[in-house]
């Protein structure tokens, strides 16, 4: 991936984006897949990957998902079941 320029994962570039992902961002391939696996994620598609703008420091293999409000309610609702279970 070429970070100097933002690049957006569409239909036309799913597997490129994917293979560039999973060579240059490992760890955040892995994170991706990890999401996707437990139902918080739906897949690559509109994952944008871009350099941090400046004067942001730089955490090496710092990740900032976004998930979709889908994603966000189905673990708002795990945890709120987990501490549910853990009052009784």
């Amino acid at each position: 991936m070429n970070l100097s320029n933002p690049i957006t994962c569409t239909e036309d570039n799913a597997a490129e984006f994917r293979a560039q992902m999973k060579a240059d961002a490992p760890d955040a391939y892995a994170f991706a897949r990890a999401l996707h696996k437990a139902g918080m994620l739906d897949g690559l598609r509109h994952i944008r990957v871009a350099p941090l703008p400046e004067g942001l420091p730089r955490h090496p293999g710092a990740v900032q998902p976004v998930l979709s409000l889908a994603a966000e309610t189905r673990l708002a609702n795990l945890w709120w079941q987990r501490a549910q279970e853990a009052d009784q």
